[in-house]
């Protein structure tokens, strides 16, 4: 690791701990050079992960996107703490993917991780994302998917 003030890569760390549910690392580093204390955060990445699209298409993982496919759904909510929430969801889909041990998933696996864990703590939101992904376009599509994801009733 790189000092952040001498750029000098000869660092050690003095004290290490898991964080937000055990998704990041946080460590306290001294630099062995300018005797600087600094902390660094540690989080998996993903971008060997590579997400085929409904069109077929392959690109890889990408964080920003599925942040804010959530966030957008999330527009016209009342809680005052989106952000959070927001990044909260994030993290935990990315543990669930994780979890999977592919290197290969397809984009509506993803929205349906992302759906299951809004429809048990964020209604509105579930609603929108779900239309938002499913490309929902009048009521009886809505309800169909609904009935779906819902009750657990295939059509």
């Amino acid at each position: 690791m790189e000092c952040p003030y001498c750029h000098s890569l000869q660092t050690q760390v003095t004290n290490s701990r898991p964080t937000l549910k055990q998704t990041q690392i946080w460590r306290r580093r001294n630099c062995l050079n300018c005797l600087e204390v600094f902390t660094t955060q540690e989080a998996v990445d993903l971008s060997h992960l590579v997400v085929i699209k409904k069109s077929g298409a392959a690109e890889v993982f990408n964080r920003g996107k599925l942040y804010s496919g959530i966030y957008g759904a999330t527009i016209g909510s009342k809680t005052s703490d989106r952000e959070k929430v927001v990044e909260k969801i994030t993290r935990e889909v990315e543990r669930d993917i994780l979890f999977l041990k592919r290197k290969r998933i397809m984009s509506m696996e993803i929205a349906d991780i992302v759906l299951k864990k809004l429809r048990k703590s964020h209604s509105a939101t579930f609603l929108r994302f779900l239309a938002y992904c499913k490309g929902i376009e009048n009521e009886s599509q809505m309800k169909r998917e609904l009935e779906k994801y819902v009750f657990g009733k295939e059509s």
